[in-house]
């Protein structure tokens, strides 16, 4: 493993066993299969593919949410099942993952402050405290005043930020955002684009952006890996892969949006 790798996966797969009728077990589905890469610090890798080709899975095993049904995988030089074992929060807080619905993962009945401040390390006053959360808010540009708001006074990007802001607020080294902006509209898009890649200097690690839009990657990820039918079917330089596809699932990604900038659609 290289110096400068964060992750290193090695066949990794993952299977779940679908429903089953009467005394008949559900067959056996392998969501993903037999997939290797590395993810290097520091780096934006996307990750793209259509729905049901296995991104999601595999970013919640990254995020240590789901275990690998079999392969190998390395965090920093380390199996990554050793490191959740012998110590589970500091990689928890170094590992933060945005879901595709914020509303989801936002408690309706707290105030930002609350849920800025749940993950926080409890040192410090009350008002040491607030300032963080405040901080946090300010880091994805949103003012102070909204600490004492309610996640169902905030419009679907305001969500979406706050999500980001109390993945911040730990300190993380390394994002993993999973769709992030299929539910916001065109201009809100645009506005989160910016922010991510205003956040990237501050992030040692890097990120993993996720999404089948590829006309995003092409402004945010430096290295594209490309999922259909849960394997990975292509991964390198995002230029050089929106230029040269060579697997037919990244040219039919590409002609779902012509505008990719470098692409030869």
């Amino acid at each position: 493993m290289k110096k400068n790798d964060l992750y290193r996966l090695e066949d990794v797969g993952r299977d779940f066993r679908m429903q089953g009728s009467g005394f008949q077990p559900g067959k056996i589905f392998s969501a993903v299969d037999a997939v290797s890469f590395t993810i290097q610090k520091g780096a934006v890798t996307g990750l793209a593919g259509v729905s049901g080709s296995g991104k999601t899975t595999l970013a919640r095993i990254l995020a240590g949410c789901l275990r690998p049904s079999r392969g190998r995988l390395f965090y920093e030089g380390r199996p990554l099942r050793e490191v959740l074992e012998s110590r589970k929060a500091p990689f928890y807080r170094k590992v933060q993952m945005i879901f595709q619905n914020p509303y989801q993962s936002l408690d309706p009945k707290w105030k930002l402050q609350d849920i800025l401040q749940e993950g926080m390390p409890r040192r410090g006053s009350g008002r040491e405290l607030k300032d963080a959360a405040a901080e946090a808010l300010h880091q994805v540009g949103l003012p102070p005043v909204y600490l004492e708001r309610k996640p169902g006074a905030l419009s679907g990007g305001e969500r979406q930020r706050v999500a980001i802001a109390r993945a911040l607020a730990v300190k993380p080294e390394f994002l993993i955002l999973d769709e992030p902006t299929s539910q916001l509209d065109v201009t809100v898009q645009a506005q989160l684009l910016k922010l991510l890649l205003e956040l990237k200097p501050l992030l040692s690690g890097g990120m993993l952006f996720i999404t089948h839009d590829l006309a995003l990657l092409s402004h945010l990820s430096d290295r594209l890996a490309v999922m259909s039918d849960g394997r990975l079917v292509e991964e390198g330089p995002t230029r050089e892969i929106l230029s040269s596809p060579q697997h037919a699932a990244t040219q039919a990604l590409i002609r779902a949006v012509p505008h990719v900038p470098g692409s030869k659609s």
